[in-house]
């Protein structure tokens, strides 16, 4: 867990997370920059939109952190999944997760399997 009052913050809560997974050794990409197929693991971190909490002067902001493992290699997904949880959850309270996760997806068009966790951040509305 950070230390709000320690921690070195990026411009953005997405590059905390990239920084995070980065800093773990997590081979990590910004939506698009990773082509052709996958042969070995890795995480590609996105912004999932946001919206506007009804009750205060807060926005919920969204974050898909999306894990992939090699076609021939499905049995480390789950385990792999598990790693970038633990990883990311050195940053709470800034982020944590929504609860919501996809089932494995296989991608053809990588040569992957995947799966989302959904994460969010509250920040107050200025």
């Amino acid at each position: 867990m950070i230390n709000p009052s320690e921690y070195q913050y990026e411009e953005s809560v997405w590059q905390d997370i990239y920084k995070c997974l980065k800093n773990a050794g997590i081979e990590v990409y910004a939506p698009g920059i990773k082509v052709g197929e996958c042969t070995r693991k890795y995480v590609v971190v996105k912004n999932d939109g946001a919206s506007r909490h009804p009750e205060f002067s807060t926005d919920e902001e969204l974050y898909a952190v999306m894990c992939y493992v090699p076609k021939q290699a499905y049995s480390t997904l789950e385990p792999f999944v598990r790693e970038v949880q633990e990883v990311l959850s050195a940053l709470r309270p800034m982020i944590k997760p929504t609860g919501v996760r996809t089932p494995s997806y296989y991608d053809d068009t990588y040569k992957a399997h995947m799966v989302s966790v959904s994460y969010r951040n509250y920040k107050k509305v200025i």
